[in-house]
């Protein structure tokens, strides 16, 4: 046999013996999900709601996947900012995630601050961890002493009362409120202030007479006598206000809250989406988790993948029809 027949039966071999090594060498199996650190997107400052939960979140998925969970704070309006990056310039592996609130909703329904993305298209929900139930509060110093009462006392003075807002006009404070006086029939001024830390102490100081805001923000002023919270428009009353009747107890069927939730960018791998869902949901459904955010005023949240999508679509919708009904201009 010449050289070259010699060499092409040892290199048919050598083939031969590699193609069998890979038909037959043990499959290596890919990692799972996830393999490294997963950051939590917040839109609002350290100490904020937003924060706070997250934070609270990130600490119990660090112990169930046993990898770094950090939370990064992009503050600017109202959230908005934080989740153009994420849309725009975040991977879509799962890594990078966003804890949304309503004002993803509200944004879209009245375009305020320009959002530049749709959070129906370009944003994948996983999982609803908490509402947080608005609170109607008014000053100490008023007589009314229950709902009927302030309502009674507002409608022989129309014009003459202001109520506050926080997060500008179009934001949710302002919307739920619209809400408020068109079911009540009142005509109060409106007052919109940067935050809480402000309106509050206005709302102590009578300088307006009415606040429907997140429940968390009004339990210092409740608990100090300058203020009177006058019901909760949620369907069950709350663990953090025991005493304050629900706002159908109180005579007006009447309930908003604020959401919260993760999210990640449009476009997540099944892989990571389903083992973010499992881990959120059971974090969520984990009971001394459930006894955390009570105690914060908050109730657990009970939707995830498809059915939290479907509902923030049913969001938007509702509240651009709210917008439209106070003739509050989209920008």
């Amino acid at each position: 046999m010449t050289a070259a027949g010699k060499e092409f039966r040892t290199s048919r071999r050598v083939f031969g013996g590699l193609v069998a090594s890979a038909l037959f060498a043990p499959t290596v199996a890919r990692a799972a999900f996830p393999e490294r650190l997963i950051t939590i997107v917040v839109g609002l400052p350290p100490g904020s709601p937003n924060d706070i939960l997250a934070r609270l979140v990130a600490d119990r998925l660090r112990q169930r996947v046993n990898q770094p969970v950090i939370v990064e704070n992009r503050p600017g309006a109202a959230g908005i900012v934080a989740t153009r990056e994420l849309v725009e310039r975040g991977p879509k592996d799962g890594y990078r995630l966003l804890l949304g609130s309503i004002s993803l909703s509200t944004a879209l329904a009245t375009r305020r601050n320009h959002p530049g993305f749709d959070v129906r298209e370009d944003i994948a929900p996983l999982v609803m961890i908490s509402v947080s139930p608005m609170a109607i509060a008014i000053p100490s110093t008023l007589p009314a002493q229950n709902l009927q009462e302030f309502i009674a006392y507002a409608r022989t003075r129309p014009g003459q009362l202001n109520y506050a807002s926080v997060g500008g006009v179009g934001g949710i404070v302002h919307l739920v409120s619209e809400v408020f006086l068109r079911s009540t029939g009142l005509n109060l001024v409106h007052i919109p202030y940067q935050g809480s830390a402000v309106a509050v102490p206005a709302l102590m100081n009578n300088d307006v007479q009415l606040y429907i805001v997140d429940n968390s923000s009004l339990l210092g002023g409740m608990q100090s006598g300058r203020l009177r919270v006058l019901a909760v428009a949620a369907n069950t009353r709350l663990s953090s206000m025991p005493d304050v009747p629900t706002a159908a107890e109180a005579g007006l069927p009447f309930e908003a809250g604020a959401w919260y939730g993760v999210m990640a960018p449009a476009g997540i791998p099944a892989e990571a989406r389903t083992a973010l869902e499992e881990h959120l949901s059971a974090i969520v459904a984990d009971p001394s988790f459930q006894q955390q955010i009570r105690a914060r005023g908050s109730i657990p949240g009970t939707l995830k993948g498809e059915a939290f999508s479907q509902f923030i679509r049913q969001e938007v919708v509702k509240w651009q029809d709210v917008a439209r009904q106070a003739n509050i201009p989209q920008e």
